[in-house]
């Protein structure tokens, strides 16, 4: 299985919790539309390049994602989806038919059969604070502006669900072109993150299986 370095492991969400320091009381809650997250790289990190589609690395995608959160309960995973739950109950999600997925410790990461679609769902603690969602998203740009060689912030918009989703097209390392959302929000005493990647092609391509990831997004209380 092949990942692309952004996907795994571009967000430590400690620094979300270290960008909140003495922030005043706001929760955002579950996004359910997975158009949301990085954390820790896994143990193993497979290496290799994501083919060329639509869009060639170094090429800006034309078109905005649309797929958005949904501001009612997530939805059952459609017929063939796999299903993935997170150990220790804190979420689960559902991935197309021909995803493959590998837990990282904080999360899963995931990558569609050709390699042009992926994402990761990253989880760590707050330590007791409570983020606004000026908190969350300063932490989440100053991480992503660390970990990749550009980045263009396109938008962040509060969704129904109370989850911040932010859209972005980013370009890693390894030279690969992300076109890109992310949502987080602090649940809890733990901050969620959903990151969802057209990896050198565009993500309106993927809509589809986006909104089947995100409508089966659901973090348990």
């Amino acid at each position: 299985m092949k990942y692309v370095s952004a996907v795994t492991s571009l967000l430590l969400v400690s620094t979300l919790t270290l960008a909140g320091c003495g922030g005043n009381d706001s929760t955002a809650e579950d996004p359910t539309t997975g158009d949301s997250t990085t954390t820790e790289t896994p143990t193993e990190t497979p290496a290799g390049e994501a083919p060329t589609a639509d869009a060639p690395a170094g090429d800006t995608p034309a078109e905005t994602p649309t797929a958005e959160a949904p501001d009612t309960p997530a939805a059952e995973a459609p017929a063939g989806s796999q299903v993935y739950e997170e150990p220790n109950g804190l979420f689960e999600v559902a991935f197309p038919s021909g995803y493959e997925f590998q837990e990282t410790g904080s999360g899963v990461v995931f990558v569609s059969a050709d390699d042009q679609f992926g994402g990761s769902i990253d989880f760590g603690p707050a330590q007791g604070q409570q983020l606004t969602d000026e908190q969350l998203e300063t932490g989440l740009k100053q991480e992503y502006e660390t970990r990749l060689t550009e980045v263009e912030w396109q938008g962040t918009e509060v969704q129904p669900d109370g989850s911040l989703r932010l859209d972005w097209i980013g370009t890693d390392p390894q030279g690969n072109v992300l076109d890109s959302v992310s949502f987080v929000e602090q649940r809890g005493d733990n901050i969620f993150i959903l990151n969802l990647h057209g990896i050198n092609a565009q993500y309106a391509n993927y809509n589809t299986d986006a909104q089947t990831i995100v409508n089966a997004y659901r973090i348990n209380e």
